[in-house]
């Protein structure tokens, strides 16, 4: 009987017999090259991958803080800073003072809740005298209602200027200084003032983040922009994953873009002002297979890789779906088994045209 030397060359024959009717099938081209000519050109080969997500764009980003989570301490009344209490990075407690104001409109306020309270006296003492000779029918009772009419308008101012005192959760002391306080537990971000200067009624003091949650803001071409929704997932390069929040729905005039928010994990090492790259990733189409980004060729306006088989590598077209820093997602006639060359495409794509 005839031993295997004879049988495997038959059977080698037979395949790559197989691959090239294959491949001449779906319209691949086969350039021959040896074992020694692929270790001599250093091509180096990659496996083929299943594909459940495709990176649809690489966009620039800027990691913002979540807008939802930003608090600001503003100053209720005008008045100079006396002193700060805390720095960028601190973290602070819900009504932790944060400044001392010296503020003469605050005297004022306080010396108009005073003066309602006096005028509330008079009032009301006028109101019950006025009431009491209406009831023996000595005076008439209008004006006895309209005494009491007045004692309602001047409480309505009392609890006016009380109100004002109490805007923002401020601290009032004495000498016409108040605390700006904490609205919530968070961390410093930025404090707006310094002592010695002048600040305005309701001008943003000091701001508060209150959650480590970051966002990554990014300007979405319009032909995108369709594409997008929100829960869609991001990869940050070099960084964490995360999924969109928000995509306008209208574009901004100068940009001609959409702006979208994407949130990322606390913990993420990312800081807000920071420049990334995203990628936007969604569901690929089903029999989407992954390869390096450095395996797929252009030739002749038509992509392509070339996949290894007994003889060399067959050209094989192919449909880029995504593309990601490293890896391309593409659609076409290739085995989800096959192996693709990585590298050494030109020295491939030379030897296929002097065929």
């Amino acid at each position: 009987m005839l031993k295997s030397p004879v049988r495997l060359s038959i059977l080698l024959a037979s395949c790559a017999v197989a691959t090239a009717a294959s491949a001449a099938e779906h319209g691949a081209r086969t350039v021959a090259v040896s074992a020694q000519q692929v270790a001599r050109m250093e091509i180096k080969v990659a496996p083929v991958r299943s594909a459940a997500t495709q990176a649809i764009a690489l966009l620039p980003g800027t990691v913002v803080p979540a807008l939802d989570a930003r608090l600001v301490a503003a100053a209720p009344f005008a008045g100079t800073v006396v002193q700060v209490h805390v720095l960028p990075g601190q973290d602070v407690t819900k009504g932790k003072p944060l400044a001392t104001i010296s503020s003469r409109e605050l005297l004022d306020t306080m010396s108009q809740v005073a003066q309602a309270q006096a005028e509330i006296q008079m009032a009301e003492a006028t109101a019950r005298r006025k009431r009491t000779l209406a009831d023996k029918s000595i005076q008439s009772p209008t004006l006895a209602d309209e005494a009491e009419a007045q004692v309602a308008k001047l409480k309505a101012v009392l609890e006016q200027h009380r109100r004002a005192l109490t805007i923002g959760g401020i601290a009032v002391g004495e000498g016409g200084r108040y605390a700006i306080t904490a609205p919530a537990d968070g961390r410093v971000v930025e404090s707006a003032i310094m002592p010695g200067d002048k600040v305005d009624a309701m001008a943003a003091a000091v701001t508060i983040d209150t959650s480590g949650e970051l966002w990554v803001e990014v300007q979405v071409p319009s032909d995108l922009a369709m594409r997008i929704k929100p829960g869609d997932r991001i990869q940050v390069v070099d960084g964490p994953e995360g999924k969109v929040i928000s995509i306008a729905a209208t574009l901004d005039r100068m940009t001609r873009s959409a702006r979208m928010l994407a949130s990322v994990p606390s913990g993420s090492g990312l800081m807000a002002g920071q420049m990334v790259t995203v990628s936007l990733v969604q569901e690929a189409a089903t029999g989407s297979l992954s390869v390096p980004g450095s395996a797929v060729a252009r030739i002749k306006d038509q992509h392509g890789v070339f996949v290894r088989n007994d003889t060399g590598f067959a050209l094989v077209p192919v449909k880029v779906a995504g593309r990601s820093l490293k890896d391309v997602t593409i659609l076409g006639d290739v085995p989800t088994d096959a192996q693709v060359a990585s590298s050494g495409l030109p020295e491939l794509e030379q030897m296929l045209g002097s065929e």
